[in-house]
């Protein structure tokens, strides 16, 4: 099919419109690639819309990558909303790797550094994370070595220390707490149990202010045995006793 002529529509983008009037917007790459200028023709109308569906789809993709470096689960993820061409996914992926923009220890080295420098993600669920993304256990067991024992120590440490400041409960429910969470967090029970064993709480002048704070939110509605009753009370749901 002759073209007629183009207009430029957009950044890198043209509208070819062909001898019968028919339109195809084409990215200036799919143009200088198929020697369209010189040609002045289109022989395959379907493989030049699928080579500048591809390209699209490309462009796309460089965006994301963009804005934060991605892995390859990601990415097929991302362009399974735009098409089910398995064919088409495979290409882009294939030249992804081939332009150095997919690079699974890159990929990898980037999660775990700013898991640890921006998070307070441990191991565990930086583990887990990795394997929903695709790798495998040999993999990152050989990156986590870099997260080592003195590191995962202080970043519990720190934790801790961090939540003692503006805790307001007993020692007890503090260090259940700390425990439930870090768990979560992805460290180990041990390593965590070791050092809330060292931490320590003036639970009296703690268990002082709480029973003000208190006297001053009921001692309007109640007093006497029913104010004891109810001091008693919110003291047990924070974990001080008798």
């Amino acid at each position: 099919m002759k073209i007629k002529k183009y207009k430029k529509v957009g950044k890198n983008k043209y509208k070819v419109i062909l001898e019968n009037e028919e339109e195809l917007v084409l990215y200036e790459d799919i143009i200088l690639k198929q020697e369209l200028l010189l040609k002045r023709e289109i022989e395959d109308i379907k493989q030049i819309e699928k080579d500048n569906n591809q390209y699209e789809l490309y462009d796309k993709v460089i965006s994301l990558i963009s804005k934060r470096i991605r892995c390859e689960k990601e990415i097929r993820n991302y362009l399974k909303k735009y098409t089910n061409d398995l064919e088409e996914i495979e290409n882009i992926i294939k030249k992804l790797y081939e332009d150095g923009l997919l690079n699974k220890e890159l990929f990898m080295k980037s999660y775990l550094h700013d898991k640890m420098s921006f998070t307070n993600d441990g191991p565990l669920k930086i583990k887990k994370n990795l394997i929903d993304f695709g790798f495998n256990n040999f993999e990152i067991e050989d990156l986590l070595i870099e997260f080592n024992q003195d590191l995962q120590k202080e970043k519990i440490k720190k934790y801790i220390e961090k939540n003692l400041k503006s805790n307001k409960k007993s020692l007890y429910i503090f260090k259940q707490k700390m425990l439930l969470n870090l768990i979560n967090l992805g460290y180990e029970k041990d390593d965590i149990i070791k050092l809330l064993d060292k931490v320590n709480i003036e639970e009296e002048n703690l268990k002082e202010k709480e029973i003000e704070k208190i006297k001053k939110k009921y001692s309007k509605k109640y007093e006497g045995i029913d104010l004891d009753r109810i001091i008693k009370q919110k003291l047990y749901e924070k974990g001080f006793r008798e």
